[in-house]
This record gives structure tokens, C-alpha cells and sequence, in this order.
């Protein structure tokens, strides 16, 4: 693309070149136009990529508490039967709630999530310079079908525990290979979601769609919790129905690349576009040599910018909560022996406080920070991702020392005040970075916290069994190491601006 020095203006804002300023876009300095978008169509973007992203995390959510109880179950059975107990009979709470039970369950989870999220960090950039070439709808549909043959994958070996080992849930992440995973998923309907907006308004239209993810919690976990009270198996079908019928919403939303493109590249691109056919002069051998070298230009360019760096340095962290979630339940049960259904209500307080942030305190602490403090949209939303780690690294840190359930869920609360952290990183990254870029950059975001989870699910799993060992006042091991590595991202963070 060619360059040029000139400014242009978009909705009042200069773009030039700023030199080797921390916080310049990348990539030169050319700053293109992000095509506009009618009102409609942002519009039906929003409602079609918020459908499909309740479904799924509703899914998600109802399956969380219910997925956990039907593995303690087998893994007690499996523990009564090496102790020649006989095959079927109800394994007592508490033998259930025994360590070597416990250990072995922390363990099938922790390995369970590293499998599914493997993908992404293999294959997160790869679909994303593919999601950047040929189309963000391809990528998203590609997404879902592997995350709903792993979740079937799941429910078949959970079917059959006396012919297929609980162990074998761990090659549920086999099938997210179609699509990059969960992350990737996620990532590419964020992209689509950026294209459609412009970068003023991308803050926000991100914080209503994660509205649709906390919404999902507030909803499905009561409901998951009352229907475990029957049998944990009806919120455990019933999660995977939802996440199937509300993928279809998918393809409701139009393909947005094409625009992009006609806005970014310019005729001399065109004409020297390798053709995807492998037609005419291009060989496949050099359309494929093409790609690669596309990739590697693409990693070059994530990598091109410090603060770019240390936003997926801090994102890395984000996985972390969300692994948290079946440890969690598993702790509060352990600790304050609740019932894995009346633990996961917590997950559900989690989920309202953190709708409540995302629509009361954020927009307000981000009105007093543009119209008091007269910070730029981009410094306001890296001020906003500061405030929200060191709030998210206190919650966890006061979950993991809590002696009381009240104190346990002031934890909850606090953690949930900092849950702003990873719309506002993503929302500042953004504004670093070209409109076609992305889709690269969303999707390496989307590596970088697959490899957190990848690290952090064996990690607590083995903190959480070396806290069952130690003893119960160090049964929070694994919340105090993941506030640890929060409160390196906010420190992280900080120093953005003052290198």
C-alpha cells in the first residue's frame, strides 16, 4: 500500500505519523478510512453477534455446575470401585468430597480446559490472516461447528463411564481444530463487530456485547442450579440444545471484509494480489509461499509495537478468570461445604455485579474520565484497563484468603468490579492498529489467553491439590497465584506510558 504523509480527518480526529510514539498505529504511517455503516447495519451486527454469543455462553453456563457434579460422580464411583465397592451404588457426599476425589477432579478439569483451548494458540493466527484474506463469516462458522462437536464429544464419554475413562473429555479440544477453538470464535465476532463501528463507538458496542456474556451468567446459572436439584443431567443437555439453536444467528451476520478491503487497498494491491485460484501466473507454490510469508509479516507486525506486546501480555492474564470458574465451584463446595448447585448462585452474584459494572460504573467512570479529566478515548480506556487489573488482582486475592462465606463473596464482588480489564485492553489495542489488521490482532489476542489457559488450567488444578494437601486454609492457593499474575499485568500496564 502506498504512503503517504498527509493527515486525514475522520469524525474530527487527525491520524499521522507520530514517530515512535509507544501508542502510534502500526504499520507505517498510512492511516486508512474504516468504511462507514449504515445504522441498520450496525444494528443488525450487534443483535446477530449478541444472540449467538448468549447462546453460547449460556451453554456455557449451564453446563459449568452441572459438567462438574457429573464428573465428581463418576471420578467417586471410579474411586468406591478401586476399593471394591460395587459398580452403581451412590457414592457418598463424603467420600466425594474426599482429597484423592477432589485431586483427580481438579486434574480432569484443569487438562480438559488446556485440551480445548490448545487449538487457539496453534491455529488463532493462521485463521486470523485467514479471517484478514477471505472472510470473517467462513472463520466464525468454521469456529462454532468444532466448539459444538467438542461439547457432543463431552457428553458422549459422560454417557458411557464404565466402557470410556472420564480422561478421555481431554480430547474434546481435537474438534476445536475446525475453527481455532473457543477463543478464536470469540475473536472473530469481535472483529466483525469492529469493522461495522467506528473507533469511538467500538468501546462500547464491545461492552454490550460482553453485556450478552454477564447477561448469560446472571440467567443460566439459577436455572442450572434449580434443575440440578432434579437431575444435573437436564441443564447438561439442555446447555448444548441452547448453544446449538442460537448458532444459527450466525449466519445472520453479513460479511464484512469486502468493505474493508475497498476501503484499504489501493488499485496497485489489486493488480498484484496473488490469485487465490492459483490461476493464471501464480503458481500454488508461490500462493502458498505467499500466504506463509503473509503470516510472517503479520507476526512481525503484532510484535512491532512494545505497548502492543504488553496489552496480550495482559490479556494472557484475562484467562485466568475465566478458567477459574469449575475451580471455583469446586473450592467454595470444599471450603464452606456447599453444594456444588448452591455454589454455583456465586457464579451468578459474579455475573450481576459485573452486568451492573458494565452498564452503571464503567460508563460513568468513563465520563468522568473524558469530560473532567479530558483524556482522548484511547488514553481512557488504557486508564480504564489500569483501574480494572488492580481491582480484579485484589478480588482474587481476597477469595483466596477468605475464612467466611461473606468475606468470600466480598471477593467475589471486588473481582467482579475489575471485570472492565479485558474490554477496555482489547478497546485501546485496537486503536494502535490498521481496520484490516484486526482481524490479525484479535486472533493473536486469541492465542495469547488460549496459552494462558493452556498454562493456567494445569496450574491451579496442581495449586488447588497442593492446597488440599497443605491443609484448608490453603485451599485458596490457586486464587492467590492467579492474583498474582493479574497484579504483574496491571503493573504491566502502568508502564506503558512511562517508558
Amino acid at each position: 500500500m502506498a504512503t503517504t504523509a498527509d493527515t486525514i480527518h475522520i469524525h474530527g480526529d487527525d491520524y499521522e505519523d507520530e514517530g515512535d510514539d509507544e501508542n502510534a498505529p502500526l504499520l507505517g504511517t498510512t492511516q486508512v478510512l474504516k468504511p462507514s455503516s449504515s445504522r441498520s447495519q450496525k444494528l443488525t451486527v450487534m443483535i446477530a453477534a449478541s444472540t449467538l454469543t448468549l447462546a453460547l455462553d449460556i451453554g456455557f453456563y449451564l453446563t459449568a455446575a452441572p459438567q462438574t457434579k457429573i464428573f465428581e460422580n463418576i471420578v467417586c464411583q471410579n474411586y468406591l470401585a478401586g476399593l471394591g465397592n460395587p459398580a452403581g451404588m451412590i457414592p457418598p457426599e463424603g467420600i466425594c468430597k474426599s482429597e484423592p476425589v477432589q485431586s483427580e477432579l481438579a486434574l480432569v478439569n484443569g487438562w480438559k480446559d488446556t485440551s480445548e483451548f490448545l487449538p487457539g494458540i496453534l491455529l488463532a493466527v493462521p485463521y486470523g490472516v485467514l479471517a484478514d484474506r477471505w472472510g470473517r463469516r467462513p472463520v466464525l462458522l468454521l469456529g462454532i461447528l468444532g466448539v459444538l462437536l467438542g461439547e457432543i464429544w463431552v457428553r458422549v464419554v459422560c454417557m458411557y463411564p464404565t466402557v470410556l475413562p472420564l480422561r478421555l473429555v481431554w480430547l474434546s479440544g481435537i474438534w476445536r481444530i475446525i475453527g481455532g477453538g473457543d477463543l478464536t470464535l470469540s475473536s472473530v465476532a469481535m472483529v466483525m463487530i469492529a469493522d461495522r463501528f467506528p473507533e469511538d463507538e467500538i468501546a462500547t458496542a464491545l461492552f454490550r456485547l460482553s453485556s450478552a456474556v454477564i447477561l448469560s451468567e446472571v440467567l443460566a446459572t439459577p436455572v442450572s442450579a434449580y434443575l440440578m436439584t432434579r437431575d444435573p443431567w437436564m441443564p447438561f443437555m439442555l446447555g448444548l440444545g441452547i448453544s446449538t439453536l442460537g448458532s444459527l444467528s450466525a449466519f445472520l451476520i453479513p460479511e464484512s471484509l469486502t468493505d474493508i478491503k475497498s476501503k484499504t487497498s489501493s488499485p496497485d494491491e489489486e493488480e498484484t494480489r496473488p490469485d487465490p485460484a492459483g490461476k493464471g501466473s501464480v503458481s500454488v507454490r508461490q500462493y502458498i509461499k505467499g500466504k506463509l510469508q503473509a503470516l510472517r509479516d503479520s507476526i512481525r507486525f503484532i510484535m512491532g509495537k512494545p505497548a502492543v506486546t504488553v496489552c496480550l501480555f495482559a490479556m494472557f492474564a484475562t484467562s485466568i478468570s475465566r478458567q477459574s470458574t469449575s475451580l471455583l465451584l469446586q473450592y467454595t463446595s470444599k471450603r464452606f461445604e456447599w453444594s456444588i448447585a448452591n455454589s454455583s448462585l456465586l457464579i451468578s452474584l459474579r455475573g450481576t455485579i459485573t452486568l451492573a459494572n458494565f452498564l452503571l460504573l464503567t460508563p460513568a467512570l468513563s465520563f468522568l474520565l473524558t469530560r473532567h479529566f479530558h483524556l482522548p478515548g484511547k488514553l481512557k480506556d488504557l486508564r480504564l484497563a489500569q483501574i480494572s487489573s488492580f481491582t480484579a488482582a485484589l478480588g482474587f486475592i481476597i477469595i483466596a484468603t477468605a475464612s467466611s462465606r461473606a468475606i468470600v463473596i466480598l471477593g467475589i464482588v471486588v473481582l467482579s468490579l475489575g471485570a472492565a480489564f479485558a474490554v477496555s485492553c482489547r478497546s485501546f489495542v485496537t486503536s494502535l492498529v490498521r481496520p484490516d489488521r484486526v482481524g490479525t490482532l484479535y486472533s493473536s489476542a486469541a492465542a495469547v489467553t488460549s496459552l494462558g489457559t493452556v498454562v493456567s488450567g494445569p496450574l491451579l488444578a496442581y495449586a488447588f491439590r497442593l492446597g488440599l494437601h497443605w491443609g484448608p486454609e490453603w485451599f485458596g492457593l490457586p486464587f492467590l497465584l492467579a492474583g498474582g499474575v493479574y497484579f504483574l499485568a496491571a503493573v504491566a500496564m502502568v508502564r506503558i506510558l512511562s517508558r
